[in-house]
């Protein structure tokens, strides 16, 4: 069986499941470690297999120390954000073998299971996504985009579900209470995603295959749940694109996808 839920998602923190088979792999872990094993029990996890880092902004990375020391697992994560763990002292001590380096647009196997990072635009070291693809069944996981770029899509294209990042709404973020420099960071194409963005991304990646869409990683203080999925739900409505549209929880365990 396959299944993928986000475990919690937003601007606080971040960490999502993906289930092939006999592999769990945890995707970020920007939680406590006593939250993290909490959402492991709720899913029926006894041990993850691995932990896959995005980037190194401690809302993605804030238990990944702790679990893979519990645990004795691997952390995934590109050569620059392994630079930065390392320099920075940021996920406490482990071992060589625990620390694997992946480099973007070189798949590569565990279990049965086909991963991909692929780069991404925003301001950290060397941040990616991932796909994750098995039994015909290929599902993408990228949050912290100031764009959507050609190589973006490419990956995202084929995917029969998708977590992606739905940050903020303009007029919120304009209107807000950010300071300027700040604003235009999170608007800027290394910054985040916008609800309308989020909807225009998913309409270039639909396909008949395409079949839920979790919005994630939305701001606190620049968009609402409800805000996020009307805006994005009238995009794929306008084009004629049909899919489960969900909105991932900023404390909760999502809804579990099988596939």
């Amino acid at each position: 069986m396959i299944r993928f839920c986000t475990v919690v998602s937003g601007s606080s923190g971040n960490c999502a499941y993906a289930g092939f088979f006999d592999e769990h792999f945890i995707i970020d872990a920007g939680l406590s470690g006593k939250r993290l094993m909490q959402g492991l029990s709720q899913l029926n996890v006894a041990k993850p297999t691995a932990i896959f880092i995005t980037h190194e902004h401690s809302d993605h990375i804030a238990g990944a120390g702790v679990i893979a020391r519990r645990f004795g697992i691997p952390i995934y994560a590109t050569p620059l954000t392994w630079r930065y763990f390392l320099r920075h002292k940021r996920l406490g001590p482990l071992t060589e073998e625990q620390a694997v380096h992946v480099t973007p647009g070189e798949p590569f196997m565990i279990g049965k299971a086909k991963i991909t990072a692929f780069d991404v635009p925003h301001d950290a070291s060397q941040p990616v996504g991932y796909t994750f693809e098995a039994a015909g069944v290929k599902i993408a996981y990228t949050t912290d985009l100031g764009n959507a770029t050609d190589e973006v899509v490419e990956h995202l294209r084929g995917v029969n579900a998708l977590l992606i990042e739905s940050n903020h709404d303009l007029e919120m973020l304009q209107n807000g209470r950010y300071h300027p420099d700040l604003k235009k960071r999170v608007a800027g194409p290394r910054g985040h995603l916008s609800n309308a963005a989020a909807g225009q991304l998913i309409v270039k990646v639909a396909w008949d295959g395409l079949r839920h869409v979790v919005l994630g990683h939305l701001s606190e203080e620049n968009n609402r749940p409800m805000l996020a999925y009307d805006t994005v739900g009238r995009i794929l409505d306008a084009h004629g694109v049909k899919v489960n549209l969900a909105v991932a929880d900023r404390h909760y365990l999502g809804d579990v996808i099988e596939l």
